[in-house]
């Protein structure tokens, strides 16, 4: 704080030795220290009222970094407005905080604003001929369109930095831009394509020298032949990652951890543990990393039944998650009583020197009281907010993991298993390959909040598929959609209809001679898209102990954690004839 006290001492309205000295401080470290950034700068305004407002939005210019540093995002933004009129209209710094503006909409999910401001950078850095800002301007408009999804439009500017990077031959900007390129087409699920620029961006890594470039580039590429379902190739180019990893003395987790997720997946348990070990002894000293790899070892032991190694990761894993939630708890509180202390300003300390003692005393308690009580209002409501989250996130991960329940797997390779000695070769390749793709889709939903309608619908029907095949066509299905409901727009939490599908299979058709039909209707009301689930089987009245009353509570626990009382639309009628259920979801 002595420095902070020699800045106070020798700023003035002008670019002078004093406020240069400042400048440096806060360039220097609004990146490796934000909060005492933005702490400077309140301390600096709050004892100085002598300086013009060009002098404020040079110094407020660095704590508009800080608080984007940070992910304070709303009020970085909030800075960036005020300041941005003092800037003039080819100054550098009026480029930097336009792209800032973009990055921080970007993240608020703004998009029409953060376009808007990408723009106005690309015609600002084409005038003053300025590649670096041209290149940042596409990549960021990229990236928007990236995150809507518009993928035309995502790779539209992104072939124009690599027009720029060819034209310039700048290798490592195009190496860069080739692996965006990737992340594109793999969105897209066009992987084939993806492989193709990630391959193009290792070739030029290569040329260049660019150790790190190549170690991951080779991450990239295993991924994708992991998406193939190419594992032993996708284990061949992890090596490599972590062969130049090692040669480059650079401490990578991801390599071992992609690894030991190929592993689980085919079920090689103890090469999965090896390398999950191999990834958390890196990340030793990044909490929240080892926390998703500690994740991935108790899924492996629970998986080998090892419930005694399960327990310990599963404290190793409670432990990390206190320990970052503290953390954010401590920086949050920190920078409260910071701003707290910050607020009095040299009129209010003499304006204090007139106040009798008596009101001191009494001014004080009463501060520290509000103070205790805003701390601990903000601590309550902070510990409700993650206790929710975290009970929403252990619902939503039990529901999505007891969708492949083991009795449903083990049916379904036992029906492979037969149609192999049956010689039917046709029928299982055809069984095999849905069953295949009914994995796959879970593991891709597992870590998602919500899915689009067609995603859910193309699901459901290869898992309907899967289990006609299964029980040798006992039942039909059919799925009608009002033409009113747009599939790609709605948005559903994933594999919500499944298990009610299940249930009919499973216990309504289980005793019925007759042909079994299930309907799936989804029409549109209002605001709401409407799902109705018939079927004709013999019922669920006598199936206390099926499991049914617990999926339907299941199911209402997750509506009731979206908190759009659509929980109380779910109707469900069932009788000997069959079986009727109904609710609707709000669409935003």
């Amino acid at each position: 704080m002595k420095i902070l006290f020699i800045y106070f001492l020798t700023f003035s309205t002008s670019v002078s030795f004093g406020q240069k000295k400042i400048l440096d401080y806060l360039k220097a470290n609004y990146e490796s220290a934000p909060t005492d950034v933005i702490i400077h700068v309140d301390s600096l305004l709050a004892y100085n009222k002598n300086y013009n407002k060009a002098a404020v939005a040079e110094i407020k210019y660095y704590q508009a970094f800080a608080y984007q540093k940070i992910k304070n995002h709303k009020k970085s933004l909030e800075i960036f407005n005020e300041i941005l009129p003092f800037f003039k209209k080819n100054d550098i710094k009026k480029i930097k905080i336009l792209l800032n503006q973009s990055n921080s909409n970007t993240y608020l999910a703004n998009y029409t604003d953060a376009a808007n401001q990408a723009l106005e950078v690309l015609n600002l850095a084409k005038k003053i001929k300025q590649n670096k800002y041209i290149v940042s301007a596409n990549n960021a408009l990229s990236f928007i369109y990236y995150s809507n999804k518009d993928y035309t439009k995502a790779f539209d500017y992104l072939s124009n930095t690599v027009t720029l990077a060819l034209k310039e031959k700048d290798s490592v900007r195009l190496s860069a831009t080739y692996n965006n390129i990737a992340i594109i087409y793999k969105s897209m699920a066009n992987f084939k394509q993806a492989l193709l620029y990630n391959k193009k961006s290792l070739e030029i890594s290569f040329l260049i020298k660019d150790n790190e470039g190549i170690g991951k580039s080779y991450s990239n590429i295993g991924r994708l032949y992991e998406l193939f379902g190419k594992y032993d190739k996708a284990v061949e180019y992890y090596v490599k990652a972590i062969k130049n990893n090692e040669e480059i003395k650079l401490l990578n987790s991801i390599p071992y951890a992609n690894i030991g997720e190929v592993f689980l997946i085919k079920k090689n348990y103890a090469k999965a543990t090896e390398n999950f070990l191999k990834a958390v002894k890196i990340e030793k000293t990044n909490t929240k990393s080892a926390q998703n790899i500690y994740s991935s070892l108790l899924k492996t032991a629970i998986k080998q039944k090892d419930f005694e190694q399960a327990l310990i990761y599963q404290t190793k894993f409670d432990s990390l998650y206190n320990i970052n939630i503290k953390a954010q708890n401590e920086e949050q509180i920190k920078m409260l009583k910071n701003q707290h202390k910050l607020f009095k300003s040299k009129e209010e300390i003499v304006q204090y020197k007139s106040i009798n003692i008596k009101n001191r005393i009494i001014f004080g308690i009463l501060t520290g009281l509000l103070i205790l009580l805003g701390l601990y209002w903000y601590q309550s409501t902070r510990n409700k907010v993650l206790k929710n989250e975290k009970e929403k996130l252990s619902l939503e991960q039990t529901v999505l993991r007891s969708q492949m329940n083991p009795h449903f797997i083990f049916n379904a390779l036992s029906a492979i298993q037969n149609s192999l000695l049956d010689n039917d070769t046709i029928k299982s390749a055809t069984y095999l390959s849905r069953f295949a793709k009914l994995i796959r889709q879970n593991f891709d939903f597992i870590n998602q909040k919500s899915i689009s309608l067609a995603e859910e619908i193309d699901a459901l029907k290869n898992y309907l598929d899967t289990q006609k095949l299964r029980f040798q066509d006992k039942f039909n299905y059919e799925i009608n959609i009002f033409s009113d409901v747009d599939v790609n727009l709605v948005e559903i939490p994933p594999l919500l209809i499944q298990p009610f599908i299940e249930n009919a299979i499973e216990h309504g058709f289980k005793n019925k001679k007759e042909q079994g039909k299930i309907i799936l209707n989804i029409s549109k009301e209002k605001n709401k898209i409407c799902y109705e689930i018939k079927d004709n089987g013999l019922g669920q009245l006598s199936a206390k102990n099926d499991g049914k009353t617990h999926s339907t509570d299941i199911f209402k626990k997750r509506i009731k954690l979206l908190g759009k009382k659509d929980e109380d639309s779910f109707v469900i009628n069932t009788s000997k004839k069959g079986t009727t259920i109904k609710f609707c979801l709000t669409q935003v």
